[in-house]
């Protein structure tokens, strides 16, 4: 009870800070920082809109909002955005996101990720460094209406920087702890009528996990580098067409998984006999065009991307040799999105579109039993292959209608989405048994399914002034099913790898209010979540699977004010508390049991002070010191492995010019002791001492960075 009281004290009265980050806007002061925030323009309903026009729950985050890491990304949010956890540890292959109570460990994200109008589907694809962002809108609740895949409860938008009309550029060199660095590059290229922009980024860091039975290595070092490509071309006077290219390649260590009581001891030891890591690159490239013509506006999205990754898994966590694993995937994805529109500003606006894509997955995995596998295994294998060639395609049509003037100051919107999607399975596996001559095979199948929803959404807007609105909003979320990689039972002959979509109703309501001054602004709403046959991670005997657990019910409140106390000293208050729960479940005893990995409560609050300088360099100077804080969250339907509360303090500080910025940060000051994962081990019904494993969070780290720009 202390902490749900502690909770709602972050909610009600902390605030947060804004903090200033890399060169953008070095010389505004709080005023003209509150201002910006103020003005800001958002496409969260596929056209520009004030925030204060949108019916639903919207945070956006600016550069200057970012943490003061010199090469942040997603997990960043976390907290800056109420009720928002993204999990800080693991492997970019899984990092876990949840949005209001509502997310997977494993499989489908269940918040959308776009990057300048383009779709991301898969979640290894999720992290990259935010080093050349102009803004991102974080949208709460299902956004399924307009955006269909993966959005059943909540969309993050990434906007950055077009290319400049003049020739600009800057270089950012970082230094951090655990031998940690970071560089990166932005030139912008103007021409005629085709404006280019060329960004490139390089980090790495030895990491701070050691591997006991390797000699205290370090076990879990990253590695990742980008180059990127933008251009727009303006075709004619109505005419744009934007384009752009995209390569990333990244490097992890393994999983830093071990013994629960002996983290407590030694938090940042691991002792796994088999080297770990995981390999990812990915190539992308768009095309994005626009037509403007008096009534309306056309424009069309086109993309490509390709991925390869490969993971080596000590898959028991533990120094024994009882199996590892080797796997392999391969795929490419085409979306295609075009998108008719009324003008803005008429009293009945419209939107419709079409979208379509197509994604074929290539996964291949191979599992090597050791002289342990006893504890695993009740028969003698020696080798497992499995191949998993999954072809998905889907196609959808939506449209939205949004009435102003019915009364006075009041807006209602209605929208509906048609969502058709087919997968195919070709599925084979073969065992080795020891002493045998060669492999068998053991399962094999061929199925598809398909999947399809109606997706309505229904708000209403009042605008009392042009300062106060209150919103209500009644949606509804839909994630496709489909198939596991892998069959786990290895004892059985049965091949059943598909589990079902899952949907959920959310019901709104909130307010927002921005001071005629421009120096207070306050958002807040409370929802409640209906979730309906819910995909569940579950880790298996071979790994991690995909299934249907039943029904959950989550309602929360959130809310997120910023205020300008005195010149030069601003407060903000990014705050939410969730309470989700299954009220039915396939496993009965965990009827009533809280949802995983979602904390009861997120709050980001901090302090920030800026103010002009003369210096023969310098001509600004802020600091910023800022508080997360999380509430108790679990790792597993039976409610027995979880996190206390826990609170991390952070520091930003640094002096700006008009060539130079150099700036300071730490995190976790006070380098407090946090899981950020906990797991039941496959092999720990036999092997007790190794049942319960987890993962220490981020221990305390600090770095400086300086910025030259040209």
């Amino acid at each position: 009870m202390r902490y749900l009281i502690i909770g709602l004290i972050c909610l009600i009265h902390i605030p947060i800070l804004a903090q200033k980050s890399s060169f953008f806007h070095p010389e505004d002061s709080t005023f003209h920082y509150m201002q910006t925030l103020q003005e800001i323009i958002v496409k969260a309903e596929k056209r520009k809109l004030s925030p204060m026009e949108i019916p639903v729950a919207l945070s956006v985050i600016t550069p200057s909002l970012l943490s003061g890491e010199s090469a942040p990304d997603l997990r960043n949010l976390s907290g800056l955005v109420p009720n928002f956890y993204m999990q800080e540890g693991g492997l970019k292959l899984s990092t876990p996101i949840y949005m209001r109570g509502v997310g997977t460990v494993s499989g489908t994200p269940p918040v959308g990720l776009y990057v300048d109008g383009i779709p991301v589907f898969d979640k290894n694809a999720f992290i990259f460094e935010l080093y050349d962002i102009k803004q991102i809108d974080v949208l709460r609740g299902p956004q399924t209406t307009l955006y269909g895949r993966n959005s059943i409860n909540g969309l993050i938008n990434i906007e950055t920087n077009p290319p400049a009309r003049e020739f600009k550029g800057e270089i950012q060199l970082g230094i951090a702890s655990f031998l940690s660095q970071d560089y990166h590059a932005i030139f912008h290229l103007p021409g005629k009528k085709v404006y280019s922009k060329l960004a490139a980024s390089y980090n790495r860091s030895r990491g701070y996990f050691r591997n006991k039975f390797d000699a205290d290595q370090r076990s879990n070092p990253t590695e990742m580098w980008n180059v990127q490509y933008n251009g727009i071309w303006y075709a004619g006077q109505d005419w744009k067409i934007v384009f752009g290219a995209n390569y990333l390649d990244s490097y992890d260590g393994g999983y830093a998984y071990y013994r629960i009581d002996s983290l407590k001891m030694d938090r940042y030891r691991v002792n796994y006999n088999v080297p770990s890591s995981y390999k990812r690159d990915l190539a992308s490239a768009h095309i994005n065009t626009e037509k403007r013509w008096q009534k309306f506006n056309l424009s069309s999205a086109t993309s490509y991307s390709w991925s390869k990754d490969k993971q080596l898994l000590d898959a028991d966590f533990t120094y024994l040799d009882v199996f590892d694993n080797n796997k392999k995937s391969h795929q490419h994805l085409v979306t295609e999105e075009i998108n008719i529109q009324s003008v803005s500003g008429s009293r009945l606006e419209w939107t419709a579109g079409v979208f379509g894509f197509y994604k074929g997955l290539t996964n291949k995995y191979v599992a090597n039993f050791g002289k342990d596998k006893q504890l695993l295994l009740p028969v003698p294998l020696e080798k497992a292959n499995y191949v998993n060639e999954n072809d998905t395609w889907g196609i959808a049509g939506y449209g939205q209608i949004c009435l102003h003037g019915l009364l006075p100051g009041l807006s209602l919107t209605a929208g509906l989405r048609y969502d058709y999607e087919k997968t195919n399975l070709d599925y084979r596996d073969s065992v080795l048994f020891t002493g045998g001559n060669g492999f068998q095979e053991f399962h094999a199948s061929e199925e598809n399914a398909d999947f399809q929803a109606w997706l309505p959404k229904f708000s209403a807007l009042y605008q009392c002034n042009d300062h106060l609105s209150i919103y209500a909003t009644i949606a509804k979320g839909y994630k496709a099913g489909g198939y596991n990689i892998i069959v786990n039972d290895m004892m059985s002959k049965e091949v059943n790898l598909r589990y079902d979509a899952e949907k959920l109703w959310n019901y709104e309501i909130g307010i927002k209010y921005r001071a005629r001054n421009k120096r207070f602004s306050l958002n807040a709403a409370t929802f409640f979540i209906d979730w309906q046959n819910q995909q569940i991670f579950v880790m298996g005997m071979m790994g991690p699977n995909i299934q249907n657990a039943g029904d959950a019910h989550s309602w929360g409140v959130e809310s997120d004010l910023q205020w300008e106390l005195l010149p030069g000293l601003s407060y903000i208050l990014a705050a939410g508390y969730n309470h989700s729960k299954y009220y039915r479940n396939e496993e009965k005893e965990h009827e009533g049991n809280r949802i995983v990995m979602s904390p009861e409560f997120t709050c980001h609050t901090g302090f920030h002070y800026g103010k002009q300088v003369s210096l023969p360099l310098f001509r600004h100077f802020d600091i910023t010191t800022t508080v997360n804080g999380f509430g108790k969250q679990y790792f597993d339907e039976a409610n027995t492995l979880s996190q206390s509360p826990y609170f991390l303090w952070n520091l930003n500080a640094g002096v700006s010019g008009k060539r130079l910025e150099l700036r300071v940060w730490a995190k976790n000051i006070l380098d407090k002791a946090f899981f950020a994962y906990m797991l039941n081990n496959p092999i720990g019904s036999k092997l007790t001492a190794y049942n319960e494993m987890g993962q220490s969070g981020a221990p305390r780290r600090a770095g400086i960075s300086l910025t030259i720009k040209l």
